[in-house]
């Protein structure tokens, strides 16, 4: 079987504060029956890619990108904004030891949940898509990142829970394209 690894988030500055403004914070809707993805975020910058808990969300043009390598067992769903809050952390250093400000609340989460909704930002914000991979039931291998090799699917990309993994193929071309937002953990299939 080829090499496989576990996609994770690259490190963030400022611990869980930078993960927040990174990544944001994602939950479902399922509003009119349909399962809905909505994502609070900082704008106006937004990574190509991120992984937030449980997803994996691309901008539009980084969606463009990986379509064209035609990855086997990946295929996107739209998300919707739910809150925008102006916040250009990228623009902070990313080796302070601090982030330049905290939540008056201290918490990393608040950033975005008491900060205020910029519309006007939200508007022209990219377009972002969430990584739609049929889960795989009984895949993973209880307390681990490993997967059972004899359930694993045979494509690029496959997921159970809130782990995705992915293949070599896919890993080198990530790494080239996005490898400073994203972490490979290999995985020794059992």
């Amino acid at each position: 079987m080829p090499a496989y690894y576990a996609l994770s988030r690259g490190a963030a500055p400022w611990g869980d504060y930078g993960r927040i403004l990174r990544d944001g914070l994602v939950e479902e809707s399922n509003e009119h029956g349909r399962p809905t993805i909505l994502v609070s975020r900082t704008g106006p910058f937004v990574p190509p890619i991120t992984r937030p808990f449980g997803h994996v969300l691309v901008t539009d043009d980084f969606r463009e990108k990986l379509s064209t390598e035609a990855f086997s067992g990946l295929s996107f769903e739209p998300v919707g904004y739910r809150k925008v809050v102006r916040i250009a952390w990228e623009r902070w250093d990313a080796n302070a030891p601090e982030p330049a400000f905290y939540p008056h609340t201290g918490e990393p989460e608040d950033y975005l949940l008491e900060g205020v909704h910029d519309g006007q930002l939200a508007a022209t914000m990219p377009r972002l898509w969430a990584w739609n991979v049929a889960p795989t039931i009984g895949l993973q291998v209880q307390g681990t990142n490993a997967f059972r090799r004899e359930l694993h699917p045979g494509t690029d990309v496959a997921r159970e829970h809130g782990i995705v993994w992915i293949s070599e193929r896919m890993k080198l071309w990530l790494a080239e394209n996005a490898g400073n937002w994203l972490r490979f953990v290999a995985v020794t299939p059992r």
